[in-house]
């Protein structure tokens, strides 16, 4: 006997949500129940229709709307799914698409199990992650008053001999006075808009500093940044954007995961690989490319190295320095092989993932757990 009796599609929208739904049997075509506005307790009157809880599954796919849907229905005793959109099948041939129809297919396809579900953060998870995404685009802003403040001083032929946004270059920036007066002042107005930007992102730097202190995997932010490249923003990334690492049963796992596996193509006996896959979170793979920069250099344990490794277990110190060596050997071999450069960091990088999962594994992280 199938566990659920009755399979739910729901298409959510900011104002309204489209139901559909299909009951266990494959001879059962779906029905339309109906559309709403997204208001919970109106779907769940509906959804308490269809029978008890515990005998109807529910999805929708994920999207701006959030997982507060996904909580309340789970709160209530309901088997709910979010699914992700990119997996979800389509036929090259369907031109019609419309919420009902796509409601009925979220139904059937959740009864017929070719729906991916993703993982669901957790809400504090989801708290890091919001304060993340807001300090990188806090960053990037202050990143793209930079470009413009220097294209306004090559546009008006300065020219610093101090090393870039170093604290000469910076002195350097605010003796610059312009003959124009209109000039003066939105230069003015750039260089303030810059510090006031620069002082948002170590706010919310120092804010980060304080959040992960709160949280469950503290232990585990501590731990990652033992590693050569990860510091603190790295290390939370990872936390909030993947959750409890044990989540994936292999490193490969979590390499695809990452879009860091070779893309293939094969068919017969031919069999050809191309470049990354770049699936799955973008933003992290981006910081551990990031990351893996660090192991151009010999290994090495410095002050800051050694401070974020205070406290960690010895097995975990051991796994950072087998890391820096072998990271290290592997990025100068591919790259005295002819390999460009960018190709053997994406390499090295894959392995680094490998690391990163297997810190996740450990049961325990700091030295005073053990």
């Amino acid at each position: 006997m199938p566990q659920f009796s009755t399979y739910v599609g729901l298409d959510v929208h900011k104002k309204s949500i489209v139901l559909a739904y299909t009951s266990a049997g494959l001879d059962h075509e779906p029905q339309h129940l109906g559309s709403i506005s997204n208001d919970y307790t109106r779907l769940k009157a509906k959804l308490l229709k269809l029978g008890v809880p515990k005998e109807i599954k529910i999805c929708y796919e994920a999207g701006p709307t959030g997982y507060g849907l996904y909580r309340a229905l789970i709160q209530d005793g309901f088997a709910c799914d979010v699914v992700a959109p990119a997996k979800t099948p389509k036929m090259a041939s369907d031109r019609v698409k419309t919420d009902k129809r796509d409601a009925r297919k979220l139904a059937v396809f959740l009864r017929s199990g070719h729906l991916t579900a993703i993982r669901v953060p957790t809400p504090e998870e989801e708290g890091l992650r919001d304060l993340l995404r807001v300090r990188e685009v806090a960053k990037k802003e202050a990143t793209n008053l930079k470009r413009r403040i220097k294209s306004l001083l090559l546009r008006q032929r300065r020219e610093s001999d101090k090393t870039g946004w170093t604290k000469g270059h910076r002195d350097w920036l605010h003796k610059q006075r312009f003959e124009e007066r209109g000039t003066q002042l939105g230069y003015e107005t750039l260089l303030e808009e810059l510090n006031a930007r620069e002082a948002t992102v170590a706010r919310l730097e120092a804010d980060v500093a304080e959040v992960v202190k709160t949280m469950k995997a503290y232990d585990l932010i501590r731990a990652l940044q033992a590693y050569k490249g990860i510091k603190l923003l790295t290390a939370a990334t990872i936390v909030a954007e993947l959750g409890d690492l044990r989540r994936f049963p292999s490193a490969g796992k979590l390499m695809s995961f990452l879009g860091l596996t070779p893309s293939e193509h094969s068919s017969g006996e031919r069999q050809a690989r191309g470049a990354i896959t770049r699936a799955g979170n973008g933003r992290l793979r981006r910081m551990i490319v990031e990351a893996a920069w660090a192991y151009w250099r010999s290994p090495n344990v410095g002050k800051d190295l050694a401070a974020r490794s205070s406290g960690v277990t010895p097995k975990i110190r051991q796994m950072s320095w087998a890391a820096q060596k072998r990271l290290n050997r592997r990025l100068h071999r591919l790259n005295k092989s002819g390999k460009p450069a960018q190709k053997a960091l994406i390499a090295v990088a894959r392995e680094l993932a490998g690391y990163i999962w297997a810190v996740g594994q450990e049961a325990h992280f700091v030295e005073s757990r053990v």
